[in-house]
Parts: C-alpha cells; sequence; structure tokens
C-alpha cells in the first residue's frame, strides 16, 4: 500500500513547502478529506491549499524544486455540460477508477463545480509528470485543465461554503495505475518546432480555415463572460486573486482556454468575441487593459489553439 504525501499551504502565496502531508494510506487521506468537507467557510480564501507535490528540503513551491507527486492527483471540473446524475455523470468519466469527488466554492446546483481525488499505486516522478497528467486528462476526456505546465499545482481543501451547492462522495473501483494510464496515451512535449509551423504560410492558413468551416455548431448564446459556457471559471477565480503582477500572462491564459473550450465543443469563436468577452472581465477587475490590444492577444490565442489542433 502506497504512503500518501504531498503538501500543504496557507494560501495562494504562500510559496514555503515545510507544511507536509505524510498519511499511510489513501484511506486515511480519504477519511480527513470527509472530516474536512464539514468545515464552515464563508469563502475558499479563508480555506488552506494542498499538493500532490512534494520537493526538495528547504526550497520554495516552484517546478524546478518538484520530486515526484506522492500517491494521488486532482482534477477540477468546472466547465462540464452535465446533463444526468452527477454521480452518473463522474462514472462514466473515471470508470473503473477509485476516486473521490467533492464540491469546490463556486459548486451550484445549476452549475455543479468540483474536484476529482485520485489515488495512485505509486508516486509519479518528476519527468513524468508532464506525460501522466496529459495521459490522465486524454483518459477523462478531457473534462479538466490539459495544460501541463505546472508540476507543484494546488488545490483548496474540502469545505462547506455558505449558500453553495456542497457535497462530497467516493466513486468506488480500483486504484490508477500511472503506467497503464501512460502507456495509453502518448506524449510528445511540443517544441514551437512542428510539422504544422514548417509548412509553407499559404498551407498553414488553408488548413486552419478548413478546420474553422467545420465549426458548425452556431446555436450557443450567451449575454457576457459570466454566462458564457466557454469561459473558463477556474481561471478567472485564479485571474481574480493577482496582485501585483501577472495579470498579462493570466489573461493570455484565458483567451487560449476560452478558444479551446469553444472549439472543443464545436463552435466557431472569433478573435473579436474573445476579445470582448475578456475586455468584460478586465472592466470588473481593475480595467488593466484599457490601452492594450486585446483583438491582437485574442487573434494570437485562437491561432495558437487551432495549430495545436493538427
Amino acid at each position: 500500500m502506497v504512503e500518501i504525501k504531498g503538501t500543504l499551504f496557507t494560501g495562494v502565496y504562500d510559496n514555503k513547502t515545510d507544511k507536509v502531508i505524510e498519511l499511510p494510506s489513501f484511506e486515511h487521506f480519504e477519511n480527513a478529506l470527509y472530516k474536512m468537507s464539514e468545515k464552515p467557510r464563508d469563502k475558499k480564501e479563508d480555506s488552506e491549499l494542498m499538493s500532490p507535490a512534494t520537493y526538495i528540503p528547504n526550497t520554495t513551491r516552484a517546478n524546478d524544486n518538484v520530486l515526484n507527486w506522492a500517491g494521488w492527483c486532482a482534477v477540477d471540473v468546472d466547465d462540464a455540460n452535465i446533463a444526468v446524475d452527477l454521480k452518473d455523470y463522474v462514472a462514466t468519466k473515471v470508470g473503473d477508477n477509485y476516486c473521490i469527488c467533492y464540491s469546490t466554492a463556486s459548486s451550484t446546483e445549476m452549475f455543479p463545480k468540483f474536484r476529482l481525488v485520485f489515488p495512485l499505486t505509486e508516486y509519479v516522478q518528476r519527468e513524468k509528470i508532464k506525460h501522466f497528467w496529459y495521459a490522465l486528462n486524454k483518459e477523462l476526456g478531457e473534462v479538466g485543465d490539459i495544460q501541463t505546465k505546472d508540476l507543484s499545482r494546488m488545490y483548496y481543501l474540502p469545505a462547506k461554503y455558505k449558500d453553495k451547492y456542497n457535497f462530497i462522495f467516493t466513486h468506488t473501483g480500483s486504484y490508477m495505475d500511472p503506467n497503464v494510464i501512460m502507456s495509453k496515451h502518448e506524449y510528445v512535449e511540443k517544441s514551437g518546432n512542428t510539422m504544422f509551423d514548417k509548412l509553407p504560410k499559404a498551407m498553414q492558413d488553408a488548413m486552419m480555415e478548413h478546420m474553422k468551416n467545420k465549426l458548425t455548431n452556431t446555436q450557443v448564446k450567451w449575454t457576457s463572460y459570466k454566462d458564457c459556457p466557454f469561459f473558463p471559471k477556474q481561471l478567472e477565480e485564479q485571474y481574480r486573486t493577482i496582485s501585483g503582477s501577472g495579470w498579462y500572462h493570466k489573461m493570455y491564459q484565458i483567451m487560449v482556454a476560452l478558444a479551446g473550450n469553444a472549439i472543443k465543443n464545436n463552435y466557431p469563436i472569433t478573435a473579436t468575441e474573445i476579445a470582448y468577452l475578456c475586455r468584460e472581465l478586465d472592466i470588473d477587475t481593475g480595467n488593466w487593459y484599457e490601452k492594450r490590444p486585446l483583438d491582437k492577444e485574442a487573434e494570437r490565442a485562437l491561432e495558437y489553439v487551432y495549430k495545436n489542433q493538427f
């Protein structure tokens, strides 16, 4: 039986890695999560965060300092279109894999938001984390964030949030074997010099135009970023917590995720729509981009997503 380890953080700005989780089994970890889910919280910022990453001793939270993911992993599901019972939905996504499902701070009955926590049969070492994360999300039908950059990703602890749709339940099955998952989904880290990049510009444009013409789901409607089904709510929450620096990078991440969600759902989103939705968010959060050319950045984000479809 694998010992469960990880790291606790007091908040999103805490980068100290000295608060180590050590539990003899996933069963103990599961019991702890259930107990924490009963603790009342007004908002998620009142809660600590946890990470499956362990770190080189006496270092800070950074990708370069990660040693492994120690016996567990988690996936956030924020933008799923759930038309059936939640437990049935989770069962169809996770299959025979054992997992704990608990609600996150923005969960509502109409739009449940939740986290899936999986026990692993062995630790995932640093050099394999990107491959494993990619394979895990492919295995789950890409319900989570397929980006693989953050080896030191953190997750808020479960809690009972005021006026939110709170829940926790266990889907029984087998502990996930990282090697089996990785063997099913080949991963090649992109270098930015792909075969697509080597094609003549005219051929690139023609291929992307062909892909755009295949997107036919034009019935989707929204009034703002708040009710747009493609807007990445988790990244929005992260954006709202930023202070000091990082707004530009996070906004570009939002644009890429927004474009990716739309295309994945066969909607032919435009750079103008992306820029307009992000401009609305900016106006609500300080108007940092009042003089910044969001249209150009939206075009770049959309082009990036189309290129990575090939």
